[in-house]
């Protein structure tokens, strides 16, 4: 092939099958993801552990529990709009490096508030690397797969919590409580290396950066095999020219009420999803459930919207905004219905599926479409900011439900307040939709009005 010609880098990944660089890249971030998931959930395996041996009320862990879903809010937003400006690679492995540092050093602490700053910092790398993996994934995805590529990435969190609990009590019960920090931090710190060798830097990224045209063409190279490319070729993005890593970018070209609406309904979707996860075993214990099926609940709605997100991210190729409206409307039926099926294990275990399948469903599929709606020189920062106003409703979420629960006293009554969140968010994907639907009316007229007639 000859040099100097203008490369459209989308168009090389599009037209190319999946390469054997593209699964490499999703694999390590599938793992990212998993460890992320472990280590978020490693401070409730061990919280009443801790509570024992410091002679603490439970109570007093919620604030710890908070600080680290604070932290991963700064993660989230600063190491976001600092990778448009620096690029993914390196601050994926910083944030891995530093909450397995962070967890490491939670095994060393001795009392509350030495444990609640280790959390905070520790929830700043958590953060972060989840807002480089989902870019990441993004990047080196074609756009036909986008959706259900960065939706599978994502389930790696809930399998290394539900990993994890599975062997959470035994490694307590036989090597004490810092096991689950021990473990939590070297899993990640020995994964870092492999990580150095193996991932690359974004390719979208790279197209910003002159310097970077020889990795550049290589990794395409890799990428599409059936062509050869050079650095002396000129790279581009077709995108709109903004300023990488601004948050005013988000307002503008057309972006600002569907980055607000985005923001409503991740914000209401998570607000829904921490409520349940935290509340749901208590609740179905005080409705008369047995222990053992009241924790299944929790198994039941993390295994469903793992389910729920692949179809989703399916059917989302034609018609996205359509699905996850719809998914939201139903997962306000399915989950008011919980607290009204008369004690049933089998017709409450359904219940708790469908609410899964289509409110984490739906959540999971919400963050694959966000990472599609920003252009690359923002996306670090859109997807970062989203996190981060989402993770604001995952501290809200379980004060919500025990506060109704605590005004009601009727597990009924809580499952129908879980309905608003879910309809807020359905009801905010609607007028994106309608958005949409309007700006791309507005572009075919403009097309009409300046093309002049044969």
């Amino acid at each position: 092939m000859e040099t100097g010609h203008r490369i459209d880098i989308v168009s090389v990944i599009d037209d190319a099958p999946l390469s054997a660089l593209q699964w490499r890249v999703f694999t390590l971030l599938f793992v990212i993801s998993m460890l992320d998931g472990y280590d978020t959930q490693a401070i409730a395996f061990v919280a009443p552990a801790i509570s024992k041996a410091w002679h603490l009320p439970s109570s007093v862990f919620g604030a710890v529990f908070s600080a680290g879903l604070l932290g991963t809010v700064i993660g989230a937003i600063g190491f976001g709009m600092l990778a448009d400006r620096i690029g993914r690679r390196l601050l994926t492995i910083g944030s891995v490096t530093l909450f397995g540092l962070l967890t490491w050093a939670c095994a060393y602490t001795t009392n509350y508030n030495e444990l609640l700053l280790c959390r905070l910092v520790a929830g700043v790398g958590l953060g972060g690397a989840t807002v480089n993996f989902l870019a990441l994934a993004s990047e080196y995805a074609p756009t036909r797969a986008r959706t259900t590529v960065v939706t599978i990435c994502m389930w790696g969190f809930p399998l290394g919590a539900v990993i994890g609990g599975l062997f959470a009590g035994s490694m307590i019960e036989h090597h004490g409580w810092t096991s689950i920090f021990y473990l939590g931090a070297a899993l990640p710190l020995l994964f870092v290396p492999a990580l150095l060798l193996m991932l690359p830097e974004s390719v979208r990224y790279m197209a910003y950066v002159p310097s970077k045209r020889t990795t550049v063409a290589s990794l395409l190279s890799q990428i599409n095999g059936a062509r050869k490319f050079s650095a002396q070729d000129d790279f581009y993005l077709i995108e709109p020219q903004v300023t990488r890593g601004s948050v005013r970018e988000l307002f503008s070209n057309g972006l600002g009420a569907g980055t607000v609406l985005l923001w409503i309904a991740l914000f209401a979707s998570l607000v829904l999803t921490y409520c349940l996860i935290n509340w749901i075993p208590s609740v179905l214990k005080q409705a008369g459930l047995p222990i053992g099926d009241a924790v299944l609940g929790t198994v039941t709605i993390n295994f469903a919207g793992i389910v729920g997100s692949f179809v989703m991210s399916r059917a989302m190729k034609r018609r996205p905004l359509r699905v996850l409206v719809g998914a939201y409307l139903l997962g306000a039926v399915s989950v008011g219905s919980i607290g009204f099926v008369n004690h049933i294990v089998a017709l409450i275990m359904s219940s708790i599926f469908l609410t899964g399948f289509f409110i984490i469903g739906a959540q999971m599929a919400v963050t694959a479409y966000i990472t599609g709606y920003y252009p690359t020189s923002i996306r670090g920062t859109g997807v970062g900011w989203a996190q981060g106003v989402g993770r604001f409703g995952s501290l809200l979420g379980p004060l919500a439900g025990g506060t109704v629960l605590a005004a009601t006293g009727q597990p009924s009554q809580m499952f129908l307040f879980c309905a608003i969140p879910a309809l807020v968010a359905g009801l905010a994907l609607l007028g994106l939709a309608c958005v949409t639907r309007s700006k791309a009316s507005e572009a075919a007229l403009n097309l009409q009005t300046t093309t002049p007639h044969q």
